[in-house]
């Protein structure tokens, strides 16, 4: 039983990021500022730590969008000046 559930969680995540791929994939042509950058590439843009970019995600109104769970953030959006 243990074995086939290990199975099973291994074929939903092989799932999951083929589906993200095949996404990926579909998006039309990005303009250049059209960059989507996930949590860490975040903080590494920002040098920024965990607690400090959770904080400015509560803050600052940045473009978002969810791709089989996890969420990317527009780059343009991140460098414009916000007024916090």
């Amino acid at each position: 039983m243990k074995m086939t559930l290990i199975r099973i969680e291994r074929i939903l995540n092989k799932l999951l990021l083929l589906k993200e791929k095949a996404y990926l994939r579909q998006e039309p042509e990005l303009k250049e500022e059209e960059v989507w950058l996930d949590n860490q590439g975040v903080m590494n843009l920002l040098k920024i730590s965990p607690s400090s970019f959770y904080r400015k995600v509560k803050e600052c109104a940045w473009k978002k969008k969810k791709i089989v769970g996890r969420t990317f953030y527009l780059k343009s959006s991140i460098l414009e000046p916000s007024d916090s």
